[in-house]
């Protein structure tokens, strides 16, 4: 199961400079989230005026968005907008009162919403993340927040990048690095995500070890737990729903 396989893929300090890019030689990317609790009882409005509003104004393209669930974890019953990946020019010419954009979610999406919670920056690194095709289309996807050791990032991004091409080879999940963009206390430098479709098939995965020793040698894969735990600050867990029309 990933939730104790990767107990120790928690592995980096990012500086602001060391992650201002999402991708060496790639336009960097990134994500707007918008954490949205709605009243209580109306989740199902909630999610209906949500993938309304996005249908209209928010399909695809640089202002696409999305909405997600969070199903475990500290912050359960809450759901994340996000619009993203995309440029960060397309931050600058979003649509705001345009064609009856601000007015569209203040009359059938805001009446919905008990409490509006913070908002992030995350830089999708294109370089480190494989999968992001499987993931548009997964049902469910478990993300690690966090907050690591000062000066980690050589080793992180070296260890990343081997995950990376092992989640390549097995071609059925997503394994996705989102770098925080902004400080602030307590929060955590980057969010690691994968995909899956069903919680069955969550708690029977087996994790890539055999493809990642396959790859890379006998007893790689406990050094590499090895390494990354002796990185590891602290993390937070969540799983979370891709909220699609019903």
């Amino acid at each position: 199961m990933k939730k104790y396989i990767f107990l120790v893929l928690i592995a980096v300090t990012f500086t602001m400079n060391t992650f201002a890019q999402s991708g060496s030689g790639s336009t960097p990317m990134v994500i707007e989230s918008q954490m949205l609790l709605p009243k209580r009882g109306m989740e199902d409005k909630f999610e209906a005026a949500v993938l309304a509003h996005n249908k209209k104004y928010h399909p695809d393209g640089p202002y696409v968005a999305g909405l997600r669930k969070i199903e475990y974890g500290p912050k359960a019953g809450w759901y994340a907008w996000v619009f993203g990946p995309t440029t960060y020019g397309a931050l600058d010419t979003r649509p705001t009162k345009e064609n009856g954009h601000d007015q569209d979610w203040n009359t059938n999406v805001d009446p919905l919403v008990q409490e509006y919670g913070g908002t992030g920056l995350w830089n999708y690194n294109s370089d480190l993340s494989y999968g992001w095709d499987i993931f548009k289309k997964s049902r469910h996807y478990e993300i690690w927040g966090i907050d690591l050791k000062p000066r980690q990032y050589y080793r992180f991004k070296t260890l990343c990048e081997k995950l990376r091409k092992v989640y390549e080879t097995l071609g059925t999940t997503a394994f996705i690095v989102l770098e925080n963009n902004l400080h602030y206390s307590d929060g955590p430098n980057f969010s690691l995500i994968w995909s899956f479709n069903t919680y069955d098939g969550w708690q029977k995965d087996p994790g890539p070890k055999a493809t990642y020793e396959k790859l890379y040698g006998e007893g790689t894969w406990q050094a590499a737990m090895d390494e990354w735990m002796d990185m590891i600050k602290s993390y937070d867990t969540e799983i979370r729903s891709n909220v699609t029309e019903k």
